[in-house]
């Protein structure tokens, strides 16, 4: 039993404790492969999503810019995607840092697709919050950046 905990620990360990750097490697092979079949359904449940969780939380803490700017790359190469993870992390990353996203998406990364990712991230990221002032607050800012 304890080698079954101690084999599932490093497996998590390596799943979620990416650095910047990692994060950045995942991202640009899954964009300079999307649609390759090994960067299908495995990769994107094994190595994107647990690193998507990892650019958010780094995204949050610190409001890096670039490692933003890397995963808007990322979804505009990869659209088309039925993942829906990209969009929940942008609204994620929309609610705890807006500035830095409303900075993207206002310059280099005015984009209609990545707007439809942002307000559909958001809605599902915010569906079972009760309609408060500061999610009104917020779906104003995003109206704002997609006008």
């Amino acid at each position: 039993m304890n080698k079954v905990f101690i084999l599932f620990f490093l497996i998590s360990f390596q799943a979620f404790c990416q650095t910047k750097n990692e994060c950045i490697k995942v991202l640009l092979d899954y964009s300079n492969n999307y649609g390759k079949p090994e960067y299908t359904f495995d990769y994107v449940d094994k190595q994107l999503n647990p690193a998507l969780t990892k650019i958010q939380t780094i995204i949050c803490e610190t409001k890096d810019k670039e490692l933003l700017e890397k995963f808007l790359e990322m979804i505009i190469k990869s659209s088309g995607s039925a993942n829906e993870y990209p969009a929940d992390v942008l609204g994620s990353i929309f609610i705890c840092n807006p500035e830095i996203v409303e900075e993207q998406l206002k310059g280099k990364f005015k984009n209609e697709m990545v707007f439809e990712y942002l307000e559909f991230g958001f809605l599902n990221v915010t569906a079972d919050w009760p309609f408060n002032e500061k999610k009104k607050n917020l779906q104003n800012r995003i109206n704002k950046v997609i006008e």
